[in-house]
């Protein structure tokens, strides 16, 4: 509800209505334009699925096992328990905020550095109310950060779970980030979910360009053998892909295909007008993207979505201004090397998948 049409209806009410029932209804009703996902009991159920590249979720102790110490107390991040222990609630409180009327079923994660901050985020903030389950395999990533994810039991059924490890040409791994692959059980229909957190741009674009084209085509493959063995499957991608959707990585991916057509889907913000899901000085980019196999859109399916779209969560607090270059930007833990207190360097994408009641 926009503002001046707020103040018109608030001018119409009764002068008996207190202020505090005022500010009720405002917040219902802004509630209601972010947060889409169905509350009425009689509609079809849904399930809000979300992906968030948290900006460097590290625990504050030394790994011994690891060269890579920066995100520890005497490391050049100073990152110490206060700071850990900040950056935990704040995801928190994203997860909760993105949730809308109701918690996610599942929220896939990047850049976290083990299990330990997964089940501490759980565990040790009020998201324990939900009792969710955490799914987390380490990767050989040079830094040592992972892809995971978090799931509601009451919700969801998880069926398999495994890491994808990426290889180059000649068979040899690289020191990057797992493909989590989970087949999940929803009411009676199965989603194929692929958490993603595709190589950098780190050391130049043309340089790291042929890796991330390596993932798109193992990721390809691996949705094209689903396609082979289930018929119409339910297919969910998610991740940070370090690519925009019109790069020719992600354009492979969705090429045209009879057999297993993948479809980009269109990310509305649901705040903030932002122009991507991060900002590289003036510049923004949607490296933070939704992907779906087009059975997925079909409402005769089990599962469906049904607006065709997923949202960019753009909540004011993820933001701040931009004086240098003008505009928004992202508030942020770090700017470079220096703590800045924030909550992370990308925004949070979500959709909402919806079961059908005539099956």
């Amino acid at each position: 509800m926009h503002i001046e049409k707020f103040v018109k209806l608030v001018s119409s009410i009764n002068d008996m209505i207190s202020i505090k029932s005022i500010l009720l209804l405002f917040v219902l009703c802004t509630s209601i334009t972010l947060f889409p996902q169905e509350h009425n009991e009689n509609a079809a159920r849904s399930y809000r699925i979300a992906f968030y590249n948290v900006e460097n979720y590290f625990d504050p102790f030394v790994d011994s096992t690891t060269s890579y110490n920066e995100f520890t107390p005497d490391g050049v991040r100073h990152w110490t328990f206060s700071r850990y222990k900040l950056k935990r609630n704040q995801i928190y409180k994203v997860i909760t905020a993105l949730g809308g009327w109701k918690s996610p079923s599942i929220v896939g994660f990047a850049e976290l550095e083990n299990r330990f901050v997964l089940e501490d985020l759980v565990d040790n903030t009020p998201l324990k109310n939900d009792n969710y389950q955490v799914i987390h395999f380490e990767s050989i990533d040079h830094r040592g950060i992972d892809a995971g994810l978090i799931y509601n039991p009451a919700e969801v059924e998880i069926l398999y779970s495994k890491p994808i490890r990426l290889y180059r040409e000649d068979g040899s791994a690289f020191t990057t980030r797992d493909i989590l692959y989970t087949k999940i059980l929803i009411a009676a229909d199965t989603l194929h979910l692929f958490i993603n957190h595709w190589p950098s741009r780190y050391g130049g674009l043309l340089q790291t360009d042929p890796l991330r084209k390596l993932a798109s085509k193992k990721l390809k493959q691996v949705t094209d053998s689903v396609c082979r063995v289930v018929k119409n499957p339910n297919i969910l991608i998610m991740g940070d892909f370090n690519d925009d959707p019109e790069d020719e990585s992600i354009q492979f991916l969705t090429a045209p295909n009879d057999q297993c057509q993948l479809l980009n889907l269109d990310q509305v913000p649901t705040d903030f007008p932002v122009e991507g899901t991060l900002k590289y000085r003036s510049d923004w980019n949607t490296f933070d993207q939704v992907i779906v196999s087009e059975f997925l859109l079909q409402n005769s399916n089990g599962l469906h979505i049904e607006n065709e779209h997923a949202y960019i969560f753009s909540g004011t607090f993820l933001l701040e201004q931009d004086e240098k270059h003008l505009g928004m930007k992202l508030n942020r833990t770090y700017i470079g090397y220096t703590y800045h207190g924030g909550f992370s360097d990308h925004l949070p994408v979500f959709v909402d998948i919806y079961q059908n009641n005539s099956r």
